[in-house]
């Protein structure tokens, strides 16, 4: 083990990239392949040859060669060499980026972004997606908004970046369906050996894999219409989104979009409306859009729905 992290930038820039991303990929994904080293950075097989072996010689207790699969798999022990930030990680999961953990140079131009501010447990957040990746449970206690803090074993198999958290959609076996966990909800956990049963894979997850065409108009009530048409990019009147049953509610309330039949919701923040609110019918995560389920509110101001039974199955 390194005793310092300088000893790590005495490797020359190259070595730290392909190193760091060995890293990453036993980290949250649970193995490493030679070849997946040598089609990220199009290297001979002897460069990934010494690199896994200067790694080993860094950090003997994070990885062991599995003969069956030809594998380098994680191990117990393991502890990361690198810094790994969230959003690159994040953007390599999620998105396909390939993943490093520094760059060349200075950004081409100013800006800035907003902080997010409920930022996952890295320990946390690789052991669900190595669940994800190789398909097995996870047994995690969990907190949750209704039923305070209990033991779930439940089988992942999505990350969800919502615009305001992150979650998991994942089966319960607790309860019996499929939810959306918060990972910083997780206070600890236990990846399993045990293999999501049939009805616990993604194909039955009805929410998931049902999509939605949404049709969202300028507000009736806000006025201003060509503004709104323009800053949303709307063909037209109108701005279609094609997104997931169980994504829907997040993104309608993430942009304060009013849902109600009459479009009654108040507010300069509700510049949107759900044209074809009847689309959501049937559609879980629709409770936390604005006005969702609400009747002639004329007088409401705030953003929240009024939830329904169900609303523990997402977790808010």
């Amino acid at each position: 083990m390194p005793q310092s992290p300088d000893e790590l930038y005495r490797l020359t820039y190259n070595q730290r990239q392909r190193l760091s991303f060995l890293e990453f990929c036993l980290y949250f994904l649970g193995e490493v392949r030679r070849a997946d080293m040598m089609a990220r950075f199009d290297c001979a097989p002897a460069v990934v040859t010494r690199d896994i072996a200067l790694y080993r010689q860094l950090a003997p207790a994070n990885l062991e060669l599995d003969p069956s699969s030809k594998a380098y798999q994680i191990l117990p022990g393991f502890v990361p060499l690198f810094e790994h930030r969230l959003e690159q990680v994040m953007a390599a999961l999620m998105q396909g980026e390939p993943y490093s953990i520094e760059t060349l140079g200075c950004p081409l131009l100013p800006g800035d972004s907003p902080a997010l501010l409920n930022r996952p447990a890295m320990p946390i957040l690789a052991a669900v997606s190595r669940a994800i990746h190789q398909q097995r449970c996870l047994r995690v206690h969990y907190h949750s908004t209704s039923s305070g803090e209990l033991e779930r074993v439940i089988a992942p198999h999505a990350l969800v970046d919502s615009g305001l958290r992150l979650h998991v959609r994942a089966y319960d076996r607790l309860r019996g369906d499929f939810r959306d966990f918060v990972i910083t909800r997780i206070k600890s956990f236990s990846l399993l050996n045990d293999r999501p049963e049939k009805h616990e894979a993604p194909a039955e997850d009805v929410q998931w894999n049902k999509v939605l065409a949404l049709e969202l108009v300028a507000h009736p009530c806000q006025g201003q219409t060509e503004i709104v048409q323009m800053d949303y990019q709307m063909q037209g009147d109108r701005l279609t989104l094609s997104v997931r049953a169980a994504l829907a509610g997040y993104i309608l309330q993430r942009w304060n979009v009013d849902v109600s039949a009459n479009h009654s919701m108040r507010g300069h923040q509700f510049r949107l409306w759900l044209k074809n609110y009847s689309v959501l019918e049937g559609t879980e995560s629709a409770q936390l859009a604005p006005g969702y389920g609400s009747i002639g509110m004329s007088d409401v101001t705030s953003i929240g729905a009024k939830p329904n039974s169900n609303v523990d199955n997402l977790e808010i």
